[in-house]
């Protein structure tokens, strides 16, 4: 499912901005909105396959956490492989994607969140605990 296709089941919309936003920081400000309600979909390297992190984006996602919990050597993907696996650039990944997704339960806390929407003059605002269950992403403690 395409993130545009979720957006009616999360309560989401995209918002379409007027500047380039490349960081949480940026987002943040452009939105009027704290860092903690800004989310950052991270894709990750896990025993060969890209999987999808929605982490908050005050946070850093803590690979060790990770390798810990799936059992594989976790590493950051390159920005081509973060590419060829969700058809997004680094910075405008949707919290919907075509792999298998986990959430941060403090990004589950939020009632509204806002991510990337597909490009860098784009953000999507949702429902975190409805895009978890429309996705099947798992909760975890990153």
């Amino acid at each position: 499912m395409r993130f545009e296709e979720a957006l009616p089941h999360v309560d989401g919309e995209v918002i379409r901005l007027g500047t380039r936003v490349r960081t949480v920081r940026e987002a943040a400000a452009a939105l009027g909105v704290p860092e903690t309600a800004i989310v950052k979909t991270l894709v990750v390297v896990c025993g060969g396959r890209p999987l999808a992190f929605i982490v908050r984006g005050d946070k850093r996602l803590d690979l060790a956490a990770v390798s810990r919990a799936l059992g594989c050597e976790a590493r950051l993907a390159s920005p081509g492989e973060v590419e060829e696996a969700t058809g997004y650039p680094v910075g405008g990944v949707p919290p919907v994607v075509p792999l298998e997704t986990y959430i941060d339960r403090d990004v589950l806390a939020l009632d509204v969140a806002f991510g990337g929407g597909g490009d860098d003059r784009s953000l999507v605002r949702f429902s975190p605990g409805k895009l978890a269950s429309l996705v099947g992403a798992r909760p975890l403690d990153v």
